[in-house]
């Protein structure tokens, strides 16, 4: 059984290899694309950076405000423990204690939000990326475009990286 089915693989193969195709006929068109730089690069990018930075810029200001004050109070309980009553220490202890939580809880927060914004965001950014890549591929006639963490080796000429970034502006 195993003999038939190596057999026939390679049946198969010189068949494939052999045999007059329009496909192998035709000069295929490919082209290679670097979404990676893409994405970090483009004037798209870079706007989407920066609405990202000014819609959680509120939300680090209040994060930097409150590690400051959680400081001060730290600060503030070492310094002065040796010389506050039992009931002056516990209260600022509750109150550093608290107020570590409430640090930990919104960094947790901002964390998760600006995690899920930017993948929004990003999905969008490589929506239209996709697009124009499509749109150049039909224009210029490619048979096929690849990304280019796909490939082991390509040269320069197929690259069209550039191309889409300038589509990309106008």
């Amino acid at each position: 059984m195993k003999k038939l089915m190596k057999s026939l693989g390679v049946f198969t193969l010189l068949v494939a290899v052999s045999a007059p195709s329009a496909v192998f006929a035709k000069e295929l068109k490919i082209g290679m694309v670097d979404y990676r730089k893409i994405m970090a690069t483009s004037d798209e990018a870079k706007a989407v950076m920066e609405k990202m930075q000014k819609e959680f810029k509120p939300k680090q200001e209040k994060l930097i405000a409150l590690e400051k004050e959680l400081k001060d109070k730290s600060e503030k309980l070492q310094r002065n423990a040796a010389i506050m009553s039992d009931t002056e220490k516990s209260k600022l202890e509750r109150e550093v204690i608290s107020a570590q939580r409430d640090m930990q809880r919104l960094q947790e927060e901002f964390r998760e939000d600006t995690i899920a914004r930017q993948q929004e965001e990003t999905q969008k950014l490589f929506e239209k990326v996709s697009g124009v890549v499509k749109d150049i591929a039909v224009k210029e006639k490619y048979d096929l475009i690849l990304h280019q963490d796909v490939n082991i080796y390509a040269t320069d000429e197929i690259n069209i990286t550039e191309n889409v970034i300038k589509a990309m502006k106008g």
